[in-house]
């Protein structure tokens, strides 16, 4: 046993000072080759800020597994099952942070992106990463095929959830800390040490990074970062199952990364319901409310982390408290979760979904009749009364129609007021936080000003998308 503990804390020591040590030097080299995050209409930090911060975490990671597992080796005490699990991690993982930084640099299309993803997913299954049975008031349910269905899904989706909630200085570093201490310690209980090594290796390692990435950052994780982090707590969960506590196997995990799973399952419950894309990026997520609330970036990640270790409260009750009743603990996180659903004004949401044809018309013909009766000319001043020095129209290509007053190559926001057409405005200063009343009027500001300056038919749009498309 205390030979266990010493390698537990030898692996999240390591890859602590490893990415202490490697971060600076991944600053220096994502300014001078320019490897940044350029401020655009999401971002909400200020200036170009190094975006190759995910290469020092998941070489981090890796590095004290690999070490401790060839001393595992040179001891002979590494089984088949122990071999296949090192594959699995350092084969997956590579691949995901490759991927992740080849869009960090040059980008990638999200199609493609979740495409790879997918295949990922589907070679963890094929090594072992498998959801076979569900536990159920009567027993054991078996997924058979299915399961890999399930397993498929459930990777994709952690490793999207890590990456959406990866917006705001130190908040996915923070959460992939505490769901990591719980994963290990779930590990740790069920007698899987292996799991535990890699799970506080990642520990170690967000924990060094959090030390430069903490607001105000000066690197962050990128997509190398966050899509790794998503696969190896992804594959982790699965891992961690044990047949004795089946249910508490299950559930930690969920509960665990309960914030980033519910911040993509609203983002793409908002997306639908707006009848947007599903890849579409908006700034509307957990964090950008509470930042439109008047709370500056420390305070939101502060708020955010007390979730999370609630999550992580929980989670532990459900690990070493058997007598306490399962179903009470998830009545507190399913109480929890529909207090955060509710704030965020997703109910109104999906009421509105479901208002009756003629809301729904009235609220179109309301937009056609200000659009029709508001009169632009071109060598008029009409944002005399907003903080807005200037704005482009552009295709969807990205090449501009229309042009009017200054520009500005960081503070500017992007309006999106047809799917052939947006629109980009340029601040006198930084680009506000803006809230649902402000984006829906900005909407109708937009598409105005593409009805007057860059105007499309219906017939021509679809056209042009299905070209495009193709």
């Amino acid at each position: 046993m205390k030979s266990a503990i010493v390698y537990l804390l030898t692996s999240f020591i390591i890859s602590f000072v490893f990415v202490c040590l490697v971060t600076p030097l991944l600053i220096k080299a994502g300014k001078k080759f320019g490897f940044v995050d350029q401020v655009n209409q999401r971002k909400i930090h200020r200036g170009a800020i190094p975006r190759i911060g995910g290469i020092g975490i998941s070489i981090g990671t890796m590095l004290p597994v690999l070490l401790l597992f060839i001393i595992f080796k040179v001891k002979n005490v590494v089984d088949a099952e122990t071999t296949n699990n090192m594959t699995l991690y350092f084969g997956g993982g590579l691949a995901i942070s490759f991927l992740g930084l080849i869009d960090d640099i040059k980008g990638v299309n999200a199609k493609l992106k979740l495409l790879f993803q997918a295949v990922i997913a589907v070679v963890a299954t094929l090594h072992g990463a498998l959801i076979q049975s569900l536990p159920m008031p009567w027993g054991r349910l078996e997924l058979g095929f299915f399961g890999y269905v399930v397993t498929v899904f459930w990777i994709i989706a952690i490793i999207n959830a890590f990456n959406l909630i990866d917006g705001i200085d130190g908040l996915s570093s923070g959460i992939t800390l505490f769901s990591s201490l719980t994963i290990a310690i779930l590990a740790i209980v069920n007698g899987y040490l292996a799991v535990a090594l890699v799970a506080l290796a990642l520990a170690g390692a967000v924990t060094g990074f959090l030390i430069y990435n903490f607001n105000p950052a000066k690197i962050f994780m990128g997509d190398s970062g966050s899509m790794f982090i998503g696969y190896i707590l992804a594959i982790l969960s699965l891992r961690t199952q044990s047949k004795t506590h089946a249910i508490v196997s299950i559930l930690v995990p969920i509960i665990a990364m309960g914030l980033p799973i519910l911040d993509t399952t609203l983002a793409f419950l908002r997306r639908i319901l707006r009848h947007q894309s599903i890849f579409m990026a908006d700034k509307q997520h957990i964090h950008h409310f509470l930042l439109s609330l008047g709370f500056n970036q420390r305070k939101t990640v502060l708020i955010l982390y007390s979730i999370s270790i609630l999550f992580t409260i929980l989670s532990m009750l459900m690990i070493f408290n058997q007598n306490i009743d399962t179903f009470l603990i998830v009545l507190v996180f399913a109480i929890i979760v529909v207090v955060i659903i509710t704030k965020l004004g997703y109910i109104e949401m999906i009421y509105g979904k479901f208002r009756v044809k003629k809301e729904n018309s009235l609220e179109k013909h309301l937009e056609n009749f200000f659009i029709d009766r508001i009169d632009l000319k071109e060598d008029e001043n009409f944002f005399s009364e907003l903080p807005i020095k200037g704005f482009d129209i552009l295709d969807i290509k990205g090449e501009n129609l229309f042009s009017k007053g200054e520009k500005d190559k960081i503070n500017f926001f992007d309006i999106s007021a047809r799917r052939s057409r947006i629109v980009r405005l340029y601040w006198n200063e930084n680009v506000p936080i803006i809230g649902s009343r402000e984006s829906a009027m900005l909407i109708l500001v937009a598409k105005t000003l593409v009805a007057k300056f860059a105007p499309i038919s219906d017939e021509d749009e679809k056209i042009l998308i299905e070209l495009i498309d193709r």
